[in-house]
């Protein structure tokens, strides 16, 4: 095993200090890289994923959507109390009913181009026919 240590992994001197610099300012710190992960792992659970693919297409009581996936309705509500930890999702009260929808925050709307570009959110085909 080599021991390069303080030396540069390519072999070549960095004496682009400024460069290095301009990138490093841009780093996170730690909490943020903590907070950061924390969202990633929110959106690395399949369920939650479809979940949030379906409050994008419309909203949703608990019943609804554990009928859709074929879950049982407390283990929606641990999901969907997760998302709205993160304020990804919200809730109103319909009579007696409560829905869920997908935050219209800065949350909600990156959650939902994200589920557009990973091919899990409304189709274009959707948006044409809401126009």
């Amino acid at each position: 095993m080599n021991d390069n240590t303080g030396a540069p992994l390519c072999g070549v001197t960095h004496t682009d200090s400024q460069h290095e610099d301009e990138v490093r300012a841009r780093l996170p710190s730690e909490d943020a890289a903590v907070d950061a992960a924390a969202v990633f792992a929110l959106l690395a659970d399949t369920t939650r994923v479809r979940l949030l693919s379906m409050l994008a297409a419309s909203d949703l009581c608990v019943c609804e959507m554990a009928d859709l996936l074929g879950m049982s309705q407390p283990a929606i509500s641990h999901h969907l109390r997760v998302l709205r930890q993160f304020d990804a999702i919200r809730f109103r009260k319909w009579g007696q009913r409560t829905v869920y929808y997908i935050s219209d925050n800065e949350t909600g709307e990156t959650i939902k181009r994200l589920l557009n570009v990973a091919g899990c959110g409304r189709k274009q085909d959707d948006d044409e026919e809401r126009k």
